[in-house]
């Protein structure tokens, strides 16, 4: 998904009479806005950022990837201090020249001219594979990188256990990474840390056990490297609604007491971190009825707000819009029974992007206001049908 623009909203800062709520979040207020659309919000962004770091009492690197957007990072680039996970070329260049700030480029994909462009901006290098530490001794001494971060994959240093799926393809499994750390000692390389991530919500099931197995490694580690390490990063998989798990993490921050007193231990979040700060605003174009069901069809779906239609889940957990009467809606409220499924403007039979309680009414021309949807609004079909990219407002 590409921005058309990015427009500040006026209503921005302003409150509703009689509420601590900023009244751009005001459904009335989002439904006045072009559609499809996203609002993004940098307080919401700096706020949950900001309650996350002090629930885990460690320092928290964002992942750029969950929301790429250069003008919601320059205004939250001061609450990032602690760094910047990249993934490509063009979110380094988001980084580059609007934040001093640490960052760290980790991609099973880097190639040499992101790994000469992360040299070149005093970047850390998070090495994927064997092949990455080979390209990387090709480019010294004439390129003099930073010490660098190896990745760690998680199923192969935990051992035994392994993600629904049998685990994924990213990073090193533990042979390769100690080849990696004296073949990196021969070159003259140093080694900064250690990276391991389990993946999305894995931040319950997994992180106790990383921190376990990061700790019995260690030794080992450091041995090969002929130095200690600076930093452990053990990802994270945090939730968007991580709030409601705070007696699991009073519990994780007593677990993380062994490691943190041995080395420095970050966290990284982007879906924790950006999820809330956004609201996806669509248009109503027809209503109809099919197999006993009724289909509310929308200007919007999975081309704009591809998470929606959640296609990774086994199981879909539809979210249900706030549905806002226009007085431009055309034709009587209809009166829906049995299920009413909101679907987007693509040919696509996965563009389901969420439902509605069958007592709503709903007409063409109204609006649908999903909250919650601030994290990965790029993650969608390349340029499917060619469909209209969503509009992009900031608060201001």
């Amino acid at each position: 998904m590409s921005a058309r623009g990015t427009l500040p909203l006026p209503v921005g800062g302003m409150t509703s009479p009689g509420s601590s709520e900023p009244a751009w979040t005001a459904p009335g207020e989002l439904a006045r806005l072009e559609t499809p659309c996203y609002v993004f919000d940098p307080a919401t962004v700096e706020s949950d950022y900001s309650d996350l770091k002090r629930a885990l009492g460690t320092p928290l690197l964002v992942s750029l990837k969950a929301n790429p957007n250069a003008d919601l990072f320059v205004r939250c680039a001061p609450t990032f201090v602690d760094g910047i996970e990249l993934a490509s070329q063009g979110e380094l260049n988001v980084v580059v020249g609007r934040s001093p700030v640490a960052k760290f480029i980790n991609t099973p994909a880097m190639d040499q001219t992101l790994m000469r462009a992360g040299i070149a901006s005093r970047a850390t290098l998070i090495l994927d594979s064997l092949p990455q530490v080979e390209m990387l001794t090709s480019l010294t001494p004439k390129a003099k990188p930073l010490p660098v971060m190896l990745r760690l994959n998680a199923a192969s240093l935990v051992g035994n256990v392994a993600p629904p799926g049998g685990g994924d393809h990213f990073g090193m499994d533990v042979p390769d990474a100690m080849k990696a750390i004296i073949r990196l000692r021969a070159s003259g390389v140093g080694l900064r840390g250690l990276h391991v991530f389990a993946g999305s919500h894995s931040f319950k099931s997994w992180s106790p056990m990383i921190l376990t197995a990061v700790e019995r490694l260690l030794p080992a580690v450091e041995a090969a490297a002929g130095a200690p390490v600076d930093l452990v990063n053990v990802g994270g998989g945090f939730p968007e609604d991580w709030r409601v798990q705070s007696a699991l993490f009073d519990e994780y921050r007593r677990s993380l007491s062994r490691l943190s007193s041995r080395v420095k231990v970050y966290h990284e979040s982007g879906r924790a971190v950006f999820s809330g700060c956004g609201h996806f605003v669509t248009k109503v174009i027809a209503v109809k009825s099919v197999n006993g069901g009724h289909v509310v069809i929308c200007d919007g779906g999975i081309a704009q707000c591809f998470n929606l239609a959640q296609t990774e889940r086994v199981m879909k957990r539809l979210r249900r819009p706030v549905v806002v009467p226009m007085r431009e809606a055309s034709g009587a409220p209809k009166a829906l029974s049995g299920q009413v499924r909101v679907v987007g403007n693509s040919c696509s039979r996965a563009d389901v992007v969420g439902e509605l309680d069958p007592a709503v009414t709903v007409r063409p021309g109204d609006r649908l206001v999903f909250s919650d949807c601030g994290a990965y609004t790029t993650y969608s079909p390349t340029a499917f049908l060619n469909l209209r990219a969503p509009t992009l407002y900031l608060v201001s």
